[in-house]
């Protein structure tokens, strides 16, 4: 029996169609105006079936957005990851590609989505290089399901530069002074401010800061352990909005709850000066819970009203919450304390994060590479090559 053949339509003789089995042994047909082109597509279906390399042409029909859709659904995703990419659709994918199907995208689209993505949307290097990830890992699950035959981001060189967004986020990066922090802490609600003594001196993100709990703390040892954050990423009744919720950290080997972080005597003494005002609360015994201690705490009430009064209270130009955690490492290496060590406190699974993000954050840096040099460059400096070669 025959894969493919053509015949004249019998709705319109003056058209031809395409006729072929595909590989489920489903008929499938296409009409054409010419015999050519009827011809032409029966030789395209006969070489996709002998090669194992056929694609229902209405599957590669479907918007880019349908797909992106299909993608999200079928991954077992976090609900903040969900809402990340419904986001990422909204602001991203729609706007620009609207009604394009799947299969009609080239090279040059997505360069120009790239392009549009950086002088329209003006967003940052890191989130471009991001978005275009993401956006490859969609395609090539399509090319993996059948949908399309190949992956156009696959071709695209430097989407999203590295360099780029290193360079971009230096320029950028706001550099806590000490005294800005104390100030800050200063200012800061007194019932949250241990928190921010936690963000500060202990690296702890946002949503780490706000699960701890007293079980977590080791006055004795010295050490705090850091296995859980609250996330808003819980099912809520109506299904529209993430409930909170606490979830362990994702840690960096699959046998460790999470990570142990040098307690600091000063942080440490925050810590029970905060237990001793305010107690615990729950079967958790959390630390910082809302307000009006029914539940977790909200980054956006924690942003409005604990970090915007911290700001204003202490003088201190605008900067983002995660600015604490940059303070933290990088006045560890600036002490000299090894990048290993820094990366297992932080969380990082390499050392890689510390050079790129931190190690240019602490001010002062310049000034002591440019003594460091000028010291160097003296008249009758130790040379310590030359005591080398001479030993």
């Amino acid at each position: 029996m025959a894969k493919a053949w053509i015949a004249r339509s019998t709705d319109d003789p003056k058209k031809w169609t395409t006729f072929w089995y595909d590989p489920d042994g489903k008929q499938r047909q296409k009409s054409f105006g010419t015999k050519t082109r009827a011809d032409d597509h029966r030789k395209k279906k006969e070489r996709e079936l002998d090669a194992g390399t056929y694609l229902d042409d209405r599957l590669g029909k479907q918007p880019v957005t349908a797909v992106w859709e299909q993608w999200t659904n079928q991954r077992k995703l976090e609900n903040s990851t969900k809402k990340q990419y419904r986001s990422i659709q909204r602001t991203t994918l729609e706007p620009f590609f609207k009604a394009r199907t799947i299969v009609s995208l080239k090279v040059a689209d997505i360069e120009q989505w790239l392009l549009w993505m950086e002088t329209d949307r003006k967003l940052s290097a890191r989130t471009r290089r991001q978005r275009f990830s993401f956006f490859s890992g969609m395609m090539e699950w399509a090319v993996v399901n059948e949908i399309i035959g190949r992956n156009p981001c696959k071709r695209i060189k430097h989407a999203g530069s590295r360099a780029k967004e290193i360079r971009e986020h230096k320029s950028k990066a706001r550099r806590l002074t000490t005294r800005e922090v104390l100030a800050m802490l200063n200012g800061a609600p007194t019932r949250y401010r241990a928190m921010l003594w936690l963000m500060a001196g202990c690296g702890l993100r946002l949503g780490e800061a706000m699960a701890v709990s007293r079980d977590q703390i080791d006055f004795k040892g010295e050490v705090l352990r850091v296995d859980f954050q609250i996330a808003e990423d819980g099912e809520s009744e109506s299904g529209k909005n993430s409930a909170l919720q606490r979830r362990h950290v994702k840690a960096r080997d699959k046998e460790e709850p999470g990570r142990v972080v040098p307690l600091p005597p000063n942080v440490a003494f925050e810590l029970r000066r905060h237990i001793k005002s305010h107690g615990v609360w729950g079967p958790e015994r959390l630390l910082f819970p809302n307000v009006s201690r029914t539940g977790y705490l909200y980054a956006s009430y924690f942003y409005r009203q604990i970090w915007l009064a911290a700001l204003t209270k202490g003088d201190v130009a605008y900067c983002k919450p995660h600015a604490m955690r940059h303070y933290y490492g990088s006045r560890l290496l600036y002490a000299g304390v090894p990048e290993n060590d820094v990366a297992d406190w932080m969380g990082h699974s390499s050392t890689d994060v510390l050079r790129e993000h931190y190690h240019y954050i602490f001010e002062g840096a310049e000034q002591r590479g440019r003594a460091a040099i000028a010291t160097m460059l003296t008249p009758g400096a130790d040379d310590p090559t030359e005591q080398a070669e001479a030993a």
